[in-house]
């Protein structure tokens, strides 16, 4: 069960006072509602417990879908390597450049 103040129309958080018994605050206004309310109502807990879904996956690696292709790296000389294309304007005209990811160092280059 939600219970909002009446004041503010914040949440109320449940505490538990000394003589045991579970009251609501409200966390803004600091207004305490001291009605009684019965334990399996309210649970006050302060762990979160979170579903195995709730967790976030980290993938290593780094993830590539650009085509490899066969060519020799000119830093390791590695033979494997992604590309793509790019157009550039050079002049008046459209050129399109072809850029090429050498899979083993990483390096970047062009023809």
């Amino acid at each position: 069960m939600v219970k909002f103040c009446d004041k503010c129309g914040s949440l109320l958080i449940p505490k538990r006072n000394n003589k045991d018994k579970i009251t609501l605050l409200c966390k803004t206004c600091k207004v305490e509602y001291k009605e009684g309310y019965k334990d399996s109502s309210y649970q006050i807990s302060s762990k979160i417990k979170h579903d195995e879904k709730d967790f976030l996956t980290v993938v290593e690696e780094e993830f590539d879908i650009r085509p490899k292709v066969k060519t020799e790296c000119p830093k390791c000389g590695h033979f494997e390597a992604r590309y793509w294309e790019a157009e550039d304007r050079k002049k008046e005209e459209w050129e399109t450049t072809t850029y090429y990811r050498c899979t083993k160092c990483k390096k970047v280059w062009s023809e």
